[in-house]
C-alpha cells in the first residue's frame, strides 16, 4: 500500500483540477452559524500548483475581489519567477510537512494493524483493514502526523493496493479537529491515477456553552492531465 501511494503521488502531481469547499456550523434547533462556499480552479503556476479562487458562496467574485485575485497570482507568479529553485523546494517541502494528510508510513511505524475481511467500494474489490496507534506510539506535532491522533479504516484496492477509501475517528483534540471527529476520504481512478474525488469531515465543539456542528467537504472534479516536457518543481524524482 505504502509503495502504491508513493508511485501514485507522483502521477496525481501532473493534473490540474476544480475544487469545491463548503463549511459549516450548525446549531442544535437546525440553524447554520456559518455557511459558506468557495470554489478554486487549480493550475500549475511556475512549476507549481496554484488555487485561484473564482466563486464565493456560489456567486462570481465581484471587481474588487477579482482585482484581488489578479494581483495575488501576479505576484505568486513573480516570486516564483525571480526565486532560486533551491530555496522554492525547501519552501514547498516545508509547507507540504504542514498540510493534512495520511501517511501511510507514519501508520505502518505507529499503529497496530488488524485485518478486518474483504469488501467492494464503488465496484472495485477491496482488503478492509483497521488502524490504530499502539502504546507508547509519539504525539503528532506537524499536520502531516495527523494520523498519530487517529484510528483509521482502509479500505485498498486488491488490484492496485491503493487505499481508495478510508474513515479516520479522531481519538483525542489536534489543532483544529476535536475529539470524535471522523473525516472521510475517497478517491477516484482517472486515466491510471487515483486522484481525491471527496474528503469530508464531521464534529462537534461547544461554542459559548453551545454544542456546534461543523463540518467541512472539500469535493474535487474536473481533471485534466497537465502536459509538460519538463518535471514540476515538487516531483522529488524517482530516487526519494
Amino acid at each position: 500500500m505504502a509503495a502504491s501511494e508513493a508511485a501514485n503521488r507522483r502521477n496525481s502531481a501532473y493534473f490540474v483540477f476544480r475544487e469545491d469547499i463548503r463549511y459549516t456550523e450548525q446549531l442544535p434547533n437546525g440553524t447554520f452559524r456559518r455557511n459558506t462556499t468557495a470554489t478554486y480552479e487549480v493550475s500549475i503556476l511556475e512549476g507549481e500548483p496554484y488555487h485561484r479562487r473564482t466563486l464565493l458562496d456560489g456567486r462570481p467574485l465581484d471587481p474588487v475581489e477579482q482585482a484581488y485575485e489578479e494581483k495575488r497570482m501576479r505576484e505568486v507568479e513573480q516570486y516564483r519567477r525571480t526565486t532560486p529553485l533551491a530555496e522554492r523546494r525547501k519552501r514547498y517541502f516545508a509547507a507540504e510537512e504542514n498540510r493534512f494528510k495520511v501517511d501511510s508510513a507514519i501508520v505502518l511505524a505507529h499503529h497496530d494493524v488488524t485485518y478486518s475481511g474483504e469488501e467492494s467500494w464503488a465496484g472495485r474489490r477491496c482488503w478492509v483493514i483497521d488502524t490504530a496507534p499502539r502504546s507508547g506510539a509519539p504525539k503528532p506535532k506537524l499536520r502531516s502526523q495527523w494520523s498519530l491522533s487517529q484510528k483509521i479504516r482502509y479500505w485498498i484496492d486488491q488490484e492496485t493496493a491503493f487505499p481508495i477509501h478510508l474513515v479516520a475517528t479522531q481519538l483525542f483534540d489536534f489543532l483544529n479537529s476535536h475529539k470524535g471527529t471522523v473525516t472521510e476520504i475517497t478517491s477516484g481512478l482517472h486515466e491510471g491515477v487515483w486522484l481525491l474525488d471527496r474528503i469530508c469531515s464531521e464534529g462537534t465543539h461547544k461554542s459559548g456553552g453551545v454544542k456546534v456542528i461543523y463540518r467541512t467537504d472539500q469535493k474535487y472534479s474536473g481533471y485534466q492531465r497537465f502536459r509538460s516536457t519538463t518535471n514540476l518543481i515538487f516531483d522529488p524524482g524517482p530516487d526519494n
